[in-house]
């Protein structure tokens, strides 16, 4: 069996300062390493990669136009006491949870409120038919411009991001030289004039507390360059698939000094809800349930003698 050859797709980094771009055409000058890769170009029809738009046109181009403010912590309010009502009860049972606490079911007396409405008929059976060519292509455009990711971010500077493309339902695996994670809790942003929603679930690894606190854990961290993007696993010919990459590293390159700003302050609100929650844990409580038997039950037929409410 042959070594499967990682697949390197050389990517622009698209600066957003003039130094960024002077060390961007610096590595472009150095010589080529002796591994053979394939080298994927981005189709022409994508003018957000094109290069055409340089790095002082991008620095005016706003990816996120939704405002990435975040919110001071606010402490809950306290819990509402549950006041029963003044009912009779007919039966209970009561049994203890784990911390200790009570769980009771209380059958009360009967309801009386209306009957409720008899369901609504079924709905005609429609036949099902093929859909059109434009109602494919809009499902097509749909998946296309939703983004679902998982990732693994090391040290903010590579992450392993991994994704389904929803057309061919081929699993895709790629590392990027870039922190992925900027993006997390944005949910969505515009490119070329779309809008595309954006969920992404990953972990953040310190490997330098991972190697001082498990150093029977060898930690294989990829390599690639900063600003580049390796396709691991999947086609790397279908362009409509791997695109969502391109889109990722263009727009965090364009957005991130709002992006740090962004995620340092989602940062300070996580820990001030930890340290608020921390500090007031909640207390566990008696619960007592009351369920009041309506027209049908088979609980009117065999009412027991009237018991005082719990309270």
């Amino acid at each position: 069996m042959k070594t499967p050859i990682s697949i390197l797709l050389t990517i622009a980094l698209i600066a957003v300062s003039p130094a960024i771009a002077q060390e961007q055409e610096a590595a472009e000058a150095a010589p080529a390493t002796d591994q053979a890769v394939d080298t994927i170009t981005e189709p022409e029809t994508n003018p957000g990669l094109s290069d055409e738009i340089t790095a002082a046109n991008l620095g005016k181009r706003t990816f996120i136009p939704h405002t990435l403010e975040v919110q001071p912590f606010t402490p809950p309010p306290p819990p509402v006491v549950k006041r029963l009502p003044a009912v009779r009860v007919d039966a209970a049972v009561t049994r203890v949870s784990k911390n200790a606490r009570t769980l009771t079911l209380q059958r009360g007396e009967p309801s009386t409120e209306p009957d409720l409405p008899p369901p609504p008929p079924p709905a005609p059976y429609v036949e099902p038919r093929e859909p059109t060519p434009e109602e494919i292509a809009q499902r097509i455009w749909q998946q296309r411009h939703n983004f679902n990711f998982g990732a693994t971010v090391y040290d903010h500077k590579i992450s392993v991001v991994n994704w389904t493309d929803q057309i061919s339902l081929v699993r895709y695996e790629a590392v990027c030289g870039f922190d992925i994670g900027l993006l997390a809790g944005v949910g969505g942003f515009v490119h070329n004039g779309e809008d595309y929603s954006f969920f992404l679930m990953h972990s953040h690894f310190d490997t330098t507390l991972v190697r001082r606190f498990a150093t029977e854990w060898n930690i294989e961290i990829p390599d690639v360059a900063p600003g580049e993007i390796l396709i691991t696993r999947g086609d790397v010919k279908d362009t409509a698939a791997i695109a969502p990459m391109t889109v990722i590293k263009e727009i965090i390159a364009a957005e991130t000094p709002r992006l740090l700003s962004y995620q340092a302050a989602r940062a300070t609100y996580f820990a001030a809800s930890s340290a608020w929650h921390a500090a007031h844990p909640p207390i566990p409580r008696d619960e007592t349930f009351i369920l009041r038997p309506h027209r049908g039950s088979r609980y009117l037929s065999a009412t027991k003698p009237t018991q005082p409410a719990q309270q």
